[in-house]
């Protein structure tokens, strides 16, 4: 739908209703004039219309720059989400970080009680990977009830959207002239895409193809969908939880790559998105 009457049509009765519609950079469309306490609102009214719009909606700060991009570039980074693992592109910094013996009490939740770096001492052969150190940490919680009932209070302020961001200038709703929403890189600034993604064999822009990818993935397993697009954070809601245990862990690892300033242990995360129907990725400079 390229008629901005047209979508204006298809928004009426909706909080959409009556917002201006301006065109954007890429055949895209921006709906503007949105309030703060209505921004996951709009996006669900926009979402509720993509089989109608063809469009996909992604909630953007009002200066937000986006690209103008071109068939080829989406045809390239279409064949990528395919085809690219994302998690050759993507990785944490704390698979590589070592921690030292004197560092271990930093890292490990209180819950494991008094002597858990005493153990991790014993069991791991430390300096060790801050992810070695991490998935000991999971292990031990998952094998003690009462440890892990202790220590989901540190999960809790990472579950659903109480960590997402509200811009204080504004915001819009900018309507992509696609209905696949891997395919918002190819418009959309994100600084862990744009900035931070290894440099490998997948053409020109490995970041991109791998955050599609990666979009592209959740969304098949997790009914993940895309909402805002902050420049430096991204956050999604989904349909499917993953189970405790290696499904949990394995989910919280690729969160922390794909952001990778969030200041979260794995453990810890993982617990939240057992428990979360939204997800919160941040990566700033």
């Amino acid at each position: 739908m390229d008629d901005p009457d047209e979508i204006a049509a298809v928004f009426r009765g909706t909080v959409l209703d009556g917002l201006l519609i301006e065109e954007g950079l890429g055949d895209t469309w921006a709906v503007t004039g949105i309030e703060q306490s209505q921004l996951l609102p709009a996006w669900r009214a926009a979402r509720a219309a993509t089989a109608e719009t063809g469009r996909w909606p992604v909630l953007t700060t009002v200066d937000e720059c986006w690209l103008d991009a071109e068939s080829e570039q989406i045809e390239a980074l279409e064949n990528a989400a395919r085809t690219v693992d994302p998690w050759t592109v993507y990785h944490w910094w704390g698979t590589e970080s070592l921690i030292k013996p004197e560092e271990l009490p930093l890292w490990l939740p209180a819950s494991l009680g008094q002597d858990a770096a005493e153990q991790a001492r014993r069991e791991l052969s430390l300096p060790r990977t801050l992810v070695a150190v991490a998935r000991w940490t999971w292990e031990r919680l998952l094998a003690d009830p009462a440890a892990l009932e202790q220590a989901w209070p540190r999960a809790a302020p990472h579950v659903g959207t109480r960590s997402w961001f509200t811009p204080r200038d504004g915001a819009q709703v900018v309507l992509l002239p696609t209905s696949t929403q891997w395919l918002a890189p190819a418009w959309l600034n994100y600084f862990g895409a744009t900035e931070k993604a290894a440099r490998i064999e997948l053409g020109d822009d490995p970041g991109r193809q791998g955050l599609a990818a990666a979009i592209r993935q959740w969304e098949q397993q997790w009914g993940a969908e895309l909402v805002a697009s902050w420049g430096t954070m991204l956050q999604f809601v989904v349909g499917r939880r993953p189970a405790l245990g290696e499904q949990a862990w394995q989910l919280a690892l690729q969160h922390l790559a794909v952001g990778g300033s969030l200041q979260t242990p794995p453990w810890e995360l993982a617990l939240a998105l057992t428990r979360s129907d939204a997800w919160f990725l941040h990566d700033r400079p």
